[in-house]
């Protein structure tokens, strides 16, 4: 169920229809954002296929709302966090600024920044140490020999 603080914004949310109401409709979640003239990243879209907006992002985007399974600070938080291991740099700001609008601190936004690069770091780690530890023990690996000179 919708949280109070965000009955506004999803109905602002489920109004829009074209590409420019939806991306227009995600603002109301940072009350004092400044959106730029044009989202380089998504005006493509807005302008040729607009049904990528919905389809990818406001969709998603109004369910997490009505969902209101997480409070929306940890939901921003969260999304921040993926947003980072993604190495979705432009989409962060927007989400920092809906994490801020939410209630989180700047230490909390760090802290995230934080968790997510121990994660992705100690992850790779141990990605890599399976992959290699399969190709080491590989029977074909194991076969291999330095060409002759």
């Amino acid at each position: 169920m919708v949280r109070p603080q965000e009955v506004e914004v999803l109905k602002a949310m489920k109004k829009a229809k074209t590409g420019e109401e939806m991306t227009r409709s995600w603002t109301a979640q940072r009350p004092g954002y400044d959106s730029p003239p044009e989202d380089p990243s998504i005006a493509l879209y807005k302008k040729r296929k607009p049904e990528m907006i919905s389809t990818f992002a406001h969709n998603q985007l109004t369910q997490m709302l009505e969902r209101g399974i997480l409070d929306p600070k940890t939901r921003y938080l969260v999304i921040l966090a993926c947003y980072m291991m993604a190495n979705h740099w432009d989409g962060m700001f927007p989400q920092c600024c809906n994490a801020k609008a939410a209630g989180a601190t700047d230490e909390e936004i760090m802290e995230v920044a934080f968790l997510a690069c121990y994660a992705m770091g100690k992850s790779k780690m141990v990605d890599t140490g399976l992959a290699l530890g399969k190709i080491f023990e590989s029977p074909t690996f194991k076969k291999i020999q330095k060409l002759t000179e």
